[in-house]
């Protein structure tokens, strides 16, 4: 579908239609791409993808660059010579997309480092401009995770999360007054098997079907509170960087979680306490009778040895509770060691390398439909309906292609063209030269003296 922007949106942004596509007529000899799409020159056979409609369309392509070449639609159809001709040209358009995106590294890395917690540097930044530079931070940070194809999840889906039963079996409440600000972005929605063992089932394990997100970004700012740990500072911005997290865990990766016991834990650490506690009482007051009687010494060291042994109750009760809550807390600690992936400026170069391959994998698949079935020029909707059938061919997720994002690279390289709402490509030798220029024309320099000029 047309890409566009993409604002806040919760879980479900929509279930996919499935579309028909009519052939095109590529170039001579090949074989019409069985999709089925309006102004197509053949009438060939049509093919309606049963579509997951429980899943809500992404943008994310989860193919390597391997894999993507290899399921361009009719590649196999293309001579020897001609799939090198497309390789080299892939290979340099990478070089060019890799060459900016390096630029915007520089960029990010100069605005991010005054604010970053893992910062060995030393920077004068004024209270005041705060505010303004991790503003800047987070706007860049948006733009690159739009490119790799997240989607920013809004506080009511994390506090969704927080209604909902945990699947580690941990319940947390999140005090949302620490941040100043929060930002949550996700992608991947997708649904694993996992294990585990109940006892009311004897231990034996059993599988069952969890939703997680493949990867989850937070970027967030604290606030002063009396609650903030000494860990923790107000002056910089965290940014954090997980993978396989449960729908309803999200919150637990945020720092100021508390754990909420279940009724079972509760009741292991009160119904003992309050037992205990009662019988102690009753014993006292016995002894309280007996001592206005019989006042003895070993009687006087009864009565207090009594109310030591009530303190030991209470004193039980609250251990017990401050050993059930570590378990949690290391139960939680040995899940998320192994699903966190990068912290603060590790997370922006992640990014912008997913940024980057997402970018890649789009131009490629733009630029080969309007080679492959193009020779007429195609309408933008014509080369987004190829794609994501070819796509869903290949992974079978409904997936939402950014082709005007994708024809407006393209353009920008000067590889392909529009005329009268039509979109062609440059043949590959001359794409090839377009690309050669503009890669010569990076640094533009005079050339030294006596240094040959290149052929």
């Amino acid at each position: 579908m047309t890409s566009q922007k993409k604002k806040d949106a919760s879980l479900d942004v929509g279930t996919a239609t499935p579309k028909r596509v009519t052939s095109l007529e590529g170039k001579s000899g090949a074989e019409p791409p069985r999709v089925d799409h309006p102004g197509g020159k053949g009438g060939g056979e049509t093919l309606e993808p049963a579509l997951d409609s429980n899943n809500p369309t992404e943008q994310f392509i989860p193919l390597s660059r391997g894999e993507l070449f290899h399921s361009l639609p009719e590649i196999e159809h293309c001579t020897p010579q001609e799939q090198a001709e497309l390789r080299e040209l892939f290979r340099v358009m990478a070089a060019m997309l890799h060459h900016q995106y390096h630029a915007q590294f520089s960029e990010v890395q100069r605005l991010y480092q005054p604010l970053d917690p893992d910062s060995v540097f030393e920077f004068d930044s004024p209270e005041t401009d705060l505010k303004k530079s991790s503003d800047h931070v987070f706007d860049r940070l948006r733009i690159l995770l739009d490119r790799a194809n997240y989607r920013r999840l809004s506080q009511g889906d994390l506090e969704m999360a927080v209604d909902n039963a945990s699947v580690l079996g941990i319940k947390l409440s999140v005090d949302f007054s620490l941040f100043e600000d929060l930002y949550i972005y996700a992608r991947g929605d997708r649904e694993e098997k996992w294990t585990k063992r109940t006892w009311w089932k004897f231990f034996r394990e059993e599988k069952f079907d969890v939703k997680v997100f493949q990867r989850l970004v937070i970027a967030f700012r604290l606030r002063d509170h009396q609650r903030l740990s000494k860990d923790h500072s107000t002056d910089v911005v965290y940014l954090k960087s997980f993978k396989s997290i449960p729908h309803s865990d999200m919150h637990a990766l945020l720092p100021g979680t508390q754990v909420k016991m279940t009724l079972v834990d509760q009741g292991k650490i009160i119904l003992p306490s309050l037992s205990g506690l009662a019988f102690s009482i009753f014993k006292l007051i016995r002894l309280t009778a007996v001592f206005s009687i019989f006042a003895t010494i070993f009687s006087f060291f009864k009565y207090w040895g009594l109310l030591i042994g009530i303190l030991l109750y209470i004193a039980k009760g609250f251990f017990t509770y401050f050993q059930t809550r570590d378990k949690y807390h290391l139960n939680l600690t040995r899940h998320l060691y192994f699903q966190n992936l990068d912290n603060n400026a590790g997370v922006l170069l992640r990014v912008l390398h997913e940024a980057e391959s997402q970018d890649y994998r789009e131009m490629v698949l733009a630029y080969y439909i309007l080679w492959r079935f193009g020779e007429d020029g195609l309408a933008m909707d014509e080369v987004d309906r190829i794609a994501e059938q070819s796509l869903h061919k290949k992974t079978r997720l409904a997936i939402d292609f950014e082709v005007s994002d994708a024809l407006k690279k393209l353009e920008a390289m000067a590889i392909v063209f529009s005329s009268e709402k039509k979109w062609f490509c440059k043949p590959v030798p001359e794409a090839l030269k377009a690309l050669d220029f503009r890669w010569d024309s990076v640094f533009a320099y005079n050339w030294p003296e006596g240094q040959p000029q290149k052929t």
